[in-house]
């Protein structure tokens, strides 16, 4: 966990403009140093703390008070649906865009379903982050552009096998995670579902990719580049 002073603080000409302060929370330390370096790099926004987990992303925020929260949807403590939905009765004016590597219309859904503003992908250009951040730090809303997202998916789905290319998007989301060791819980709250839900989406693939274990699950979903 880390945090710095406010540059709109520490800053005589950024006093008068609009500086968004920002937390970011995300496992992967060299992606947060990344992501820190290009958000310092634009104006308007000024990184105030990083955090790899949920729990110390709730500490930062609890006395940092941003403006935003960017978080990954997979954290080692918890699932961004948690998070959101801390934050949203803790900290109703600190607002939460989702950057993350899952093209997945389900978890999109549940992430705006908890309170979340903004749905990213990590593979978007700068001004498209930019532009998401400035729209979910004024508390609108912010959603990535539909066609890439859906040729990413396509794109994905050419170099299947025949049985793991007729799977439904969720149940490709599902396989993932059950190969990444998520237990059927934390699925459950990640997709906002039951867990009697994803028993049953785990017991369809099973069915459908005629396999009956998690470690057959996992191995196939790591033969077919699913868990990438």
């Amino acid at each position: 966990m880390a945090l710095v002073a406010s540059v709109a603080a520490t800053t005589p000409e950024l006093a008068t403009s609009q500086v968004y302060r920002l937390v970011l929370i995300d496992g992967q330390r060299l992606f947060r140093q990344a992501l820190w370096a290009l958000l310092e790099a634009a104006d308007g926004f000024a990184v105030v703390g990083e955090a790899a987990q949920r729990s110390e992303g709730l500490e930062l925020i609890a006395s940092l008070q941003p403006d935003v929260v960017i978080t990954d949807l997979h954290l080692a403590d918890g699932s961004a649906v948690q998070l959101i939905e801390e934050i949203r009765a803790r900290f109703p004016k600190t607002s939460v865009l989702v950057l993350t590597d899952v093209r997945a219309r389900d978890a999109a859904i549940a992430v705006r379903k908890a309170g979340a503003l903004g749905y990213l992908l990590k593979d978007c250009g700068h001004s498209e982050l930019r532009r998401a951040l400035r729209a979910v730090a004024a508390g609108r809303s912010y959603r990535a552009r539909t066609a890439a997202r859906s040729a990413g998916v396509r794109a994905h789905a050419v170099g299947l096998s025949n049985r793991a290319a007729y799977l439904t998007e969720r149940q490709r989301l599902i396989l993932r995670w059950v190969a990444r060791g998520h237990g059927a819980r934390q699925i459950a709250e990640m997709l906002g579902v039951s867990v009697r839900a994803v028993h049953k989406q785990r017991e369809r693939l099973r069915d459908t990719l005629r396999l009956n274990s998690t470690a057959a699950l996992t191995r196939f979903a790591v033969r077919e580049g699913l868990t990438e």
